[in-house]
């Protein structure tokens, strides 16, 4: 064995081989777990113990490691959703949300590839949070019960979560017998107390809802639930939080590194039904009709909504390791944002240094509340998926709002949808239409010389039949933090192999921010 430890620089370059000038190159990052092999003739060996890359890399000169890990959190391109990854020093590792498709399964399969994961040995995910019941948050998450056996080994993980917490709130379909079902039955049972509708229908256990309350998101999710519970070795803890629950009791495993959570939503109030004390959430409105939303007065909303209501009850959460503070924030519109402003009592704990922004960008926000954060780093989970999934996140206000809304002249603002990489195919073909090109073309519509011309880019006389001009996502828009309490690096990567777009920061104990340098690689 060899010496173990995490790179201490923010970025470090490894090679294939011990050749100056190889072009096969990894940057290993700040907080990154390697085993020093050897070290001779100017040249570092090593292995890298959790990188999508395992194998053997090569340093030029000498590397000094630290014995302590950092606290990494990546947002996860999933186009149009929420998907985070918190992976502590010690290596427990927590999810927040999903998506509603493969690339979260996608990149954990890839990331944790080196655990070599198998339905029969499955790798433990110490809590799994779901802010709350959109598909968009959550349904991606059933990806990973379908990646157990997938064919190609990068695209392969099996999970076992311990803890799942949620919102407690159960979507019914919106249509039932042909009829739409009214918002105001869509969340379950309700109660009106002093003029406000309340759900009283909160579970710890979501599979414990009527299936009349279950749409088809929920039953798939609770299919996962059953299947992951089915091979646990411990009860897995299901549980529904809220602001005002005592956080020691649901995130002691992250106490143990000293990485505290504060739970600032939703706020519960006391509902008598039927003689009996409830805990309800309020029904939330729909937005008023206008671009300025951010700035109207609190209570100029419209009708009730159940899509704002559970955007707007998403568990909100402050987590705080060392100096350094992150506002999780879920789909949180502005009359939550509002109501939130108000009943935390203290604003300072929705100060942060890491933003993450409500609603992938949505412009149903409050403008007081993002300057009440202060962050140095916003980050925006947003995408283009397709014409039905197309909200124009991130508004240009809210985008205005942050940059507004920042600590100082060095904050930084990310989003996934433009940190995203895209190459220009010249050629594009409908699968149809390109087995019927090739089956057809040589020897029926095109000379050889004319092939050629049309696959180089050449001018030729006209385009075949199915053909398009199009581009191909070759690089996903995550964005990473990276921090040890004091130091704070974010970086996204680059279309191009090697470079990445990077920020470092260190933030004392006062929550004073200074911007560092980072060497050019």
């Amino acid at each position: 064995m060899g010496r173990t430890g995490y790179i201490k620089e923010d970025f470090v370059t490894t090679y294939s081989s011990p050749q100056s000038g190889s072009d096969k190159r990894l940057s290993l990052v700040f907080g990154d777990k390697v085993e020093i092999l050897e070290s001779s003739d100017g040249w570092t060996k090593l292995r890298c113990l959790d990188s999508y890359d395992s194998g053997i890399r090569y340093v030029k000169g000498t590397l000094s490691l630290s014995q302590k890990g950092c606290l990494k959190i990546s947002m996860v391109d999933v186009q149009q959703g929420d998907g985070l990854i918190v992976e502590t020093p010690e290596g427990k590792i927590v999810f927040v949300d999903g998506g509603d498709n493969k690339l979260f399964a996608r990149h954990a399969a890839a990331r944790y590839q080196y655990k070599e994961s198998t339905p029969d040995s499955p790798m433990e995910v110490d809590a799994i949070i779901i802010t709350h019941g959109d598909a968009d948050h959550f349904e991606g998450l059933n990806e990973l019960v379908n990646a157990e056996t997938h064919r190609t080994k990068r695209k392969r993980i099996a999970i076992q979560p311990k803890r799942i917490y949620h919102n407690g709130l159960v979507k019914s379909p919106q249509r039932k017998n042909g009829k739409t079902i009214p918002d105001s039955k869509r969340l379950g049972t309700t109660k009106i107390q002093d003029g406000t509708r309340y759900i009283i229908d909160l579970f710890d256990d979501t599979r414990e809802a009527s299936p009349d309350q279950t749409n088809s998101s929920f039953e798939k999710w609770h299919a996962s639930l059953d299947h992951w519970e089915a091979r646990a070795q411990e009860p897995m803890r299901i549980a529904r939080i809220a602001h005002g629950m005592d956080t020691t009791d649901f995130f002691d495993f992250l106490a143990e590194e000293d990485i505290h959570v504060d739970l600032l939503g939703p706020f519960t109030d006391q509902v008598t039904f039927r003689g009996k004390e409830y805990e309800g959430l309020p029904f939330l409105h729909a937005h008023a009709d206008t671009p300025m939303l951010h700035l109207e007065e609190e209570g100029a909303h419209g009708s009730e909504s159940a899509s704002h209501t559970i955007n707007g009850h998403s568990l909100a959460f402050r987590l705080q390791f060392g100096n350094i503070r992150m506002l999780f924030t879920g789909d949180l519109n502005k009359e939550a944002l509002d109501r939130m402003l108000e009943r935390v009592g203290d604003p300072s704990k929705l100060k942060c240094e890491i933003l993450k922004a409500p609603h992938h960008g949505s412009h149903d926000f409050a403008v007081k509340a993002l300057k009440t954060a202060a962050p140095v780093i916003s980050i925006v989970s947003s995408g283009d998926q397709d014409a039905f999934h197309e909200y124009i996140h991130p508004r240009a206000t809210l985008m205005s709002a942050l940059g507004n809304s920042s600590r100082n002249d060095m904050g930084i603002l990310f989003s996934t949808e433009l940190a995203a990489f895209f190459t220009y195919r010249k050629e594009c073909f409908t699968r149809d239409a390109l087995a019927d090109f090739f089956k057809n073309a040589p020897k029926d519509n095109y000379t050889k010389e004319e092939l050629k011309q049309m696959f180089t880019g050449k001018p030729r006389k006209e385009d075949p039949a199915g053909m398009f001009h199009g581009f191909e996502r070759t690089n996903f828009g995550i964005i990473h933090l990276r921090t040890d309490g004091t130091r704070l690096l974010a970086f996204t990567h680059s279309g191009k192999a090697g470079l990445n777009e990077a920020y470092s920061y260190t933030v004392d104990s006062l929550h004073r921010v200074r911007a560092n340098t980072i060497k050019k690689r």
